[in-house]
Order: C-alpha cells, then structure tokens, then sequence
C-alpha cells in the first residue's frame, strides 16, 4: 500500500493514452460507467473486498481519463479559429472562381487577427516565427480562438525582434492555411502534432512593418522576457567569441533557447543518444534544485522558509525558460519533493511520480501523446524501480569486528573507492534500466536505435552540469565585469565542446546506432508485457534468496525471459528487412508526396532499390529527405538503396539527398544531366566517395 497513488495515477494515464487512440468515444455509456464507478468502489470498500476495490478505481480512473483526452483532442482539432478560417476559406475560393482568377492551391484564407504572444519571436530560415494565441480577427470580424505559428518576412523582421516578446498582444494581417502535410506511409502526420501542441494554423506576413504590438504583457511577464533577453545576450557576448556554437548549446541548456542550434549539432546528439542532455527537462531542474539545497545548506538554513524559497526560484526559472512541457513536468516534481519537505511528509518516490503524472494529465489530457512525456516518466520509472535492487545487491556486507584503529584506517582507505565504485555502478544501471525501458519506444516514436548513451552519458552529463552551471553563473557575472564574463564562459564552452566532442563515438562505431521502421504494436506490448512479468517474479525470487521459489515460477520467469528476449529481437533486428530484400517478384513503383519537387521509390521484383530525386526545395531548412523520403523506405523494409539516380540538380530534386545518402549508403549513384562546378551536386559526389558508391553519368540509352 506504500504506493498506493501508482494505481489510480498510472489508471488516468492509461485512460487518456486510450482516449486518444479512440476516435469516439460513446459519451452516455461512458459517462454512466464512469459515475457507477465511485459507487462500486463504495460498496466494494464497505464489503471490505480489496482487490474489486481497486478494480472499481482503476476503472473510475481510467474511464475519466478517456473522457478527457478525447474532448480535449476534439477541441484541439476543432478549435473555433479552425471553423472560422474554413469558412473564410471557402468564401475566398467562390469569389476567386467569380472572378475568373487562379484557386489556391490549398485551403488559404486572408484575415486581420489580434492575439497574445506564447513565445518570444525567434529566427527561422525565412525571416522571424512568432506564436501566437489569437482571441479573435479584425478584419474579417470573427470571434474565434486558436493558436497560430506565423512567419514574418523581410528585413524588417529582424530589427523588431526584440519588441515581440512573449505576453505581448499584437495585431498583424496574416495569409492563414494548413500546416504542411506528406501522406505518404510511415510519415507521422505534422498537422495532427502541431494540434496536440496547440498549433491548429500557419501563415505568412509580408514585413515586420505590419506588425503591431498593441499592449504590453503584465510586469511580471515583462519582467521575465527582458530577463530572458538579458541572458540570451549575456550567454552570446561571453561563450560566442570562444564558439558561436557553444553558445547556442549553453543558451539552450540554460534559458531552452534552440533557436541558434545548428542541424548538424542536433543530429549529431540524437544519434549519441544525449540529445537530452541540451533541453531543459528534468537534469537541468535537478542540478538547479540541488545548487539551492546546497546553497541553503551552506547557509545553514534547511527549514521550511528555504523550501518554500526553493519553490519561488523553481517556478521563475521555469517561466524564463518559457514553461515548456518538460520544463513544466520536472518543475511540478520538484516542486511536490520541497512541498513534501515543508510539511515533513514521507512518502514512496513513485508515489510522487504518479501524482505528478496524473496531476500533468489532467492540466493537459494531451500530454500523454508527447514523446518528452512518455519518455521522462518512462524514464523516471526505469530508475525508480531498478536502482534501489541494484544499491541493494550491491551494498557491502558487514564486516567481521576488528580492533577500532585498524577497522577506522581500513575504512578510510576503500571509501573514496566505494563511493565512486557505487556512484557508477548506480549510473550504469539507471542508463541500462533507462534503454531497456525507452528502446522500443526510441524505435516507435523516432524510428531509431541507439546505444551509444550507455556509454556517453558518464561523459554528457557531468559535461552538460558543467555548461549549465558555468552558463547560470555567466548571466550575474556579466552585470559586474565583462572580463569575468569571459572567463567563466570559456569554462562554458569547454563543457559545450565537449559535449559535442562525445558524440564522435558514433563516427568510431556507426554500428551503436541505425535506424529501422517502427516496429509493430504487438512486438512492443509483448516485449513489456513479459518484461514486467519477468522482473516480477525476479524481484520476488530475490527477496526469498531463490530457496522458495515454486518450480511452476520459475517456469514463467524462464518462459517471460524468452518471450521479453524475442520481442526484444523483433524490434531490434526487424525481419520485414530480410524479407523485402528478397523481393516478392513484382514491381513495386511509389510516387512521393514531398511538395514541389519528385521522389520515385522503385522496388523490383528481386528485391533491389532505386530511388529516383529526393525532394527539397530552395532555400529550406526543412530535411524532406530525412523526414519524408527516408520513412517510406524504412516502411517498405529497406536499410539499404542499391541506385540513387538524380536526374538534375535542382534543389527540389536533390535537396533531401544528403540524408539519403548518408542513411541508406546507395551502392550507385546515377547523375542525369551534369552540372559542373555546381556546390551541392560538389558536395554529394565528395560524400558518395567517401562511402565507396560508385558515381556515374547516366543518359538515355545507357546499359545500367
């Protein structure tokens, strides 16, 4: 009973992850089961009959989180700003078609919108996003809600910046449409993800000069959004002269600004698996906790008074760094640990955990479609569960008594070895309890495998505590002295770099980390299903030293560790790819969807690739090749391509080939009509080369 809050807490979950994967659920039934449960549950408790207790409020739970997310999803699809645009929309194209004009290629609507800024503006590839919550629209007159991501362009943007800070109300006239879509298989659906993240619309505006900010935001918000800007200019004049990179890694780990993070870096990271390691999320909140306990402790104030003050300054670091889901996830935990200390209330920590989750599901019913969500609390559980058995294990025995000079001088010999030996023994645990956990998740969401964090994290993280605490101490530094600044930036950058300077692992062993298509749902449940059974009756098997252990559990714990091991081999070795590359002898030809521009996916019928161009488009920073292309060829079972053939060298033909290139190692590539001297076809020959594809002008008529 000492965890009593996992059950309806991890029921909520539960329910809101159904709510969503539902597309209707059938309200009265629903309703009516859901207001029977708490009297089942009554009568249940006055019958002292436990295990049907907890049956009825599993289901209350449950049912209740199901509700919740589906309304919530509903309205986040259909918000009224969404029904308003359609409408607007649809005006627009009869009057075009009066008119004799062109129709838009897609749903487009003009409006005038007024509405809060969620965020500061932040650089993007073609001038400055804003994002906004609009509270209704001028011109057309409209009242309607909904939140929109809009990119100004122009020089302009850039100079007004600095005035579009988050809280601040602006009216701007603003060409609204739907967000980009590719309906191709295996491509997540953007539209739908920017939904669950309150995004419904995107637009464009002609030039900063139509932006009007019509009203401050609070002084508090002020407040924080000058603060914000303050460290962000802090952080750059400091740590930039060292590295403009490091830079913007410290100013993403310290203030959750990614605006300055380069693709490469990001890459890089997410396939070293310590990506995490540079948003902020829950060790960034756990290094900022433990500086404030250890101030507070130096002081010698550990009361009630520093708890609370403890609180304050967790909850304004969260709002500088602009409340992001992860931030408001770890924010909340800490913030219940020092509440629990001000009221002296012990309890189990997955007790606390399971508050928090149900207490973020029921701010946000969609928050358990977020990825960070499943793998923060994912995580969190891996390490909760695994090393306090670990710690137990592999504690010391008590010694036999020996005189007090030579037991003290012994002691004082092995304890620094002791306690780094259990400081890594405890880290190599919650990280191999933290893959075994998230890996098949890893492979569902983002269609990757990495080992690579098993390793690198002893580096990454001591590395990102570093840049962090380096980054926090450059901002009040800078106040007093420049110089100062500096220096302590260099300590900065050197954590950044080295950071990054980890992650050449991969380069050395390409083999801890590929990519695969998502594995099928019932590998994933198999896999966790026998799991957990099989740490069950491990734990239990442990707890009794293995003389009681029954032969009929052993039995299942041998036959749990078989089925978690096969699952497991599923998704890591996916045999769909032995099959595709044997062909089923037909001709399998597969138009893309990627915008402007071509990609053809050719399967044969013995099984060989080609693709035929990659998509892009000028001037984008959007990977069409990593994000669109690639997940076709993964769903078709394909790790490798036998011919890339680009037919030209325009960018909405080549522009995803990078990726292509660099993921799938074609054997051939065919270059149709050359272009010499041309920097990016340059640079595609250069990267073929160097992985040993043999490049090759093809034309009409050739034998290939």
């Amino acid at each position: 009973m000492r965890k009593i809050a996992a059950l309806p807490g991890g029921a909520l979950v539960a329910g809101a992850a159904a709510g969503l994967l539902i597309d209707n659920i059938p309200r009265v039934p629903a309703i009516l089961l859901l207001v029977a449960s708490p009297a089942a549950a009554l009568y249940t408790w006055r019958t002292a009959r436990p295990r049907a207790l907890a049956g009825a409020v599993v289901a209350a739970f449950f049912l209740g989180g199901a509700l919740l997310a589906n309304v919530a999803w509903q309205r986040a699809w259909r918000p009224p700003l969404r029904a308003a645009f359609e409408a607007l929309a649809r005006d627009e194209r009869a009057e075009a078609a009066r008119e004799g004009r062109r129709l838009p290629d897609d749903d487009e609507a003009f409006a005038i919108v007024e509405g809060i800024l969620r965020a500061d503006a932040s650089p993007a590839e073609s001038g400055v996003s804003l994002s906004l919550d609009v509270e209704k629209g001028v011109r057309p007159l409209f009242l309607a809600r909904g939140g929109i991501v809009v990119t100004v362009a122009g020089t302009l943007a850039a100079r007004e910046i600095d005035a579009w800070r988050a809280g601040r109300r602006v009216r701007l006239p603003v060409q609204l449409r739907r967000p980009s879509r590719y309906l191709d298989p295996g491509v997540p659906d953007n539209e739908r993800a920017l939904a669950r993240r309150g995004t419904t619309l995107v637009g464009s505006v002609k030039s900063g000069a139509l932006v009007e900010v019509t009203a401050r935001g609070s002084p508090w918000r002020e407040a924080i959004s000058a603060a914000r800007a303050f460290a962000r200019r802090a952080i750059t004049d400091a740590v930039g002269p060292w590295s403009a990179r490091s830079a913007a890694i410290v100013a993403a780990i310290v203030i959750g600004d990614r605006a300055g993070l380069d693709a490469d870096v990001q890459r890089r990271l997410q396939e070293a698996g310590t990506y995490h390691v540079i948003a902020i999320s829950g060790g960034n909140i756990a290094i900022l906790a433990g500086l404030l306990i250890g101030a507070f402790r130096f002081a010698g104030h550990l009361g009630r008074a520093a708890m609370i003050a403890s609180i304050a300054a967790l909850v304004a670091y969260a709002d500088l760094v602009g409340n992001g889901a992860s931030v408001d996830r770890a924010t909340l935990m800490a913030v219940v640990y020092f509440g629990a200390r001000v009221f002296d209330h012990r309890t189990a920590p997955l007790n606390a955990l399971a508050v928090v989750a149900a207490l973020l599901v029921l701010a946000d019913p969609l928050a358990v479609a977020d990825p960070a969500f499943v793998l923060t609390v994912g995580a969190t559980v891996a390490i909760l569960v695994v090393v306090p058995v670990v710690t137990t294990i592999n504690a010391e025995p008590a010694e036999p008594a020996e005189p007090v000079n030579t037991r003290i001088s012994a002691r004082s010999a092995r304890s620094a070895l002791s306690v780094v030996r259990d400081a890594a023994v405890s880290m190599l645990a919650a990280s191999v309890a933290t893959e075994a956990l998230l890996f098949p998740i890893g492979a569902l969401i983002f269609s990757r495998i990495t080992f690579a964090g098993l390793v690198l994290n002893f580096l990454a993280i001591p590395l990102m505590a570093v840049a962090q605490i380096a980054g926090m101490a450059v901002v009040p530094v800078a106040t007093a002295s420049r110089t100062a600044a500096s220096l302590v930036g260099a300590v900065a950058h050197l954590g950044a770099a080295g950071l990054v300077r980890s992650a050449d692992l991969v380069s050395l062993a390409p083999m801890l980390t590929y990519r695969i298509a998502p594995p099928p749902w019932i590998a994933v449940g198999a896999y966790y299903a026998a799991g957990a059974m099989w740490w069950t009756l491990w734990r239990r098997r442990v707890e009794i030293a293995g003389s009681g252990e029954t032969t009929r559990a052993r039995r299942l714990r041998y036959a749990a560790a078989v089925v978690a091991g096969t699952a497991a081999l599923w998704i890591l070795a996916d045999p769909r790819a032995i099959a595709a590359s044997r062909g089923d002898g037909r001709l399998h030809v597969t138009a893309l969807d990627v915008g402007q521009g071509d990609a053809i996916f050719v399967v044969f019928p013995a099984g060989s690739t080609m693709l035929v161009d990659a998509g892009g488009a000028a001037g984008s920073s959007f990977d069409v090749g990593d994000r669109v292309v690639a997940p076709v060829i993964r769903a078709a079972g394909h790790r490798r391509l036998d011919v890339l053939a680009l037919t030209h060298g325009d960018p909405d033909h080549i522009g995803g080939a990078p990726s292509i290139l660099r993921e799938f190692r074609p054997r051939e590539v065919w270059e149709g009509i050359p272009v010499p001297r041309f920097a990016p076809l340059t640079a595609l020959r250069m990267a073929a080369q160097a992985q040993g594809a043999r490049w090759a002008n093809v034309y009409a008529a050739d034998h290939v």
